[in-house]
């Protein structure tokens, strides 16, 4: 019962904050636990997480090498969470559905992902590029990183 009181009292607040800002609620986009944008819900907690979070802008300069993506995610901390990572490949298409294309989260240009071609023997990275929602590889180029977090 306190449990639904809270979860009340915090909806009301939120409504009650987008009415006075004149702002329509993100239909689920709300800003949690860390500050950002919680843009993925599998619907149920497994291993450990259910919902995935963005931060709210681009870290680490206009665009980095993607060595430099890495070490600007495992360094970034917002909310007081420190366990901030590069998306995968699946992570930035849903940023680009559930987020981009309504409009939400400022996304421009191209975002390194966390994979790799197994192929390339580590020498090309996927990238996601929000002009169009295509997935590419590139092995020296430099791009925009948004790092994520599950909770």
């Amino acid at each position: 019962m306190k449990a639904y009181f809270y979860s009340l009292l915090f909806t009301t607040i939120l409504l009650f904050s987008w009415v006075l800002v004149g702002c329509e609620p993100l239909e689920g986009y709300v800003l949690e636990p860390a500050g950002g944008y919680v843009f993925y819900d599998k619907g149920s907690y497994s291993d450990g997480w259910r919902y995935l979070e963005c931060a709210l802008e681009d870290v680490g300069g206009d665009v980095v090498s993607w060595e430099q993506a890495q070490t600007a995610c495992e360094a970034y901390t917002y909310g007081r969470y420190k366990d901030w990572r590069l998306p995968t490949r699946a992570e930035l298409s849903a940023l680009y559905n559930n987020l981009h294309k309504k409009g939400i989260g400022n996304f421009a240009g191209k975002y390194w992902s966390s994979e790799q071609r197994e192929e390339y023997k580590g020498n090309k990275a996927y990238y996601f590029d929000f002009d169009d929602g295509s997935i590419h590889t590139a092995e020296s180029s430099s791009y925009r990183v948004r790092p994520v977090r599950q909770f």
